[in-house]
């Protein structure tokens, strides 16, 4: 089955059998079990990192960098080596206020060869994670690369 471009995880919930490469209901440890090599960390970010008005915000960008570094941290201490993009642009961004950190074309381009290098893709069950079209784009693409997708959550959010 071919998946569209914004996100249809009720589809893949609910048509599961469908869609071997996706484990829903992963854990860090179910991860250990079957990981080896770079693990993509898909986690939500634009629509997290904004205030009320949707312009950046320092402070929730820095937010979401944390929720993605909890869920890194939880797998390096079972062995697996999670990269996460949006800790490494976020870093970039409060580093500097040459980078747009809402340029999705920018950002998918930059994130490209770091999925390209990864062997699976985890998408933690962090608040946002079911309606980011960022995630949903990573998940079709390690699909399209017949990667293993580990997804955390075992329905979608409501």
């Amino acid at each position: 089955m071919r998946l569209r471009e914004a996100p249809e995880w009720e589809i893949v919930f609910a048509r599961w059998h469908e869609f071997p490469l996706i484990r829903t209901g992963a854990t860090p440890d179910s991860v250990a079990m079957v990981a080896s090599g770079m693990i993509y960390l898909a986690t939500p970010y634009s629509r997290i990192a904004v205030d009320d008005d949707g312009h950046w915000s320092p402070a929730n960008s820095a937010l979401a960098a944390v929720h993605a570094d909890r869920h890194g941290a939880r797998l390096a201490v079972r062995g697996v080596t999670a990269v996460s993009p949006i800790v490494l642009a976020a870093g970039m961004r409060h580093a500097t206020a040459h980078l747009d950190p809402l340029d999705a074309r920018f950002w998918t381009r930059w994130c490209a060869p770091i999925l390209a290098a990864s062997r699976a893709v985890v998408v933690p069950d962090i608040p946002g994670w079911s309606r980011s079209e960022g995630v949903w784009h990573e998940v079709r693409e390690a699909l399209g690369r017949s990667l293993p997708v580990h997804v955390y959550a075992r329905g979608v959010e409501e």
